[in-house]
């Protein structure tokens, strides 16, 4: 049913990712139609046929670009779906986690499911093979959760550099910068992160990054104050 949205320019955008230009374009393009069809059935021989053949081209231009961007949309979607699902129903390593705070294990765990039931994506991960982004992420996750910062830098790097649209590495990426004390590439690369499509779907995840960071800032400052007078 996800493929039907690229039918109409924008509803893949607006449907799927939830995008508020994908209403301004979808809208645009009802536009262009409509005023192709008023011209055509109540307007004929009122206005020039070249203009209404104008009309037309531009709605067709129109649909052909918005029905192939749609495509792209979906299938970056599905593929983001996917794979989320492979990592959902892995078994994490947690065998070496127990000095490891728990608010960063309630941040892997309480990250956002999709809908399809655990079985299918037990079945999507015994039918194909995990992707090499997909591999490098549940090993630096896997890293995160035992406090190897190190290893677990290396390895998002490493699977950024095979996927940069991969936004649950980009989230993980975040939250080991804060617990590594960089807090200002974190913020900084919360700020990107928002900037990529799909970035609503994790805007729970970045509001809480934001709350903790801004708690940490001002604690910091606090005591800084502190020890100065």
């Amino acid at each position: 049913m996800q493929w039907i949205t690229c039918g109409w320019p924008g509803l893949s955008r607006l449907w799927l990712q939830g995008q508020w230009a994908g209403l301004a374009v979808a809208a645009g393009f009802g536009v262009i139609f409509n005023l192709a069809v008023v011209m055509q059935l109540k307007l004929s021989g009122q206005v020039p046929e070249t203009v209404q053949q104008s009309v037309w081209l531009l709605a067709a231009i129109f649909w052909v670009g918005g029905c192939f961007e749609g495509v792209l949309t979906t299938r970056d979607f599905r593929r983001q779906q996917q794979l989320q699902l492979k990592r959902n129903s892995s078994v994490v390593d947690t065998t070496t986690i127990d000095s490891l705070e728990q608010p960063a294990l309630e941040e892997i765990n309480d990250r956002p499911k999709d809908d399809d039931s655990t079985v299918s994506g037990q079945e999507i991960c015994r039918e194909s093979e995990q992707s090499v982004g997909d591999d490098l992420f549940i090993q630096a996750r896997n890293q995160y959760l035992k406090g190897n910062w190190i290893e677990c830098e290396s390895l998002i790097d490493s699977a950024l550099e095979e996927y940069p649209g991969d936004l649950e590495t980009r989230l993980l990426q975040i939250s080991l910068l804060r617990m590594t004390k960089r807090f200002e590439e974190a913020l900084v690369e919360i700020t990107q992160f928002q900037r990529w499509d799909g970035a609503e779907k994790w805007s729970f995840e970045i509001t809480r990054e934001v709350e903790l960071l801004e708690r940490i800032l001002s604690n910091r400052e606090d005591s800084e104050i502190t020890h100065a007078a």
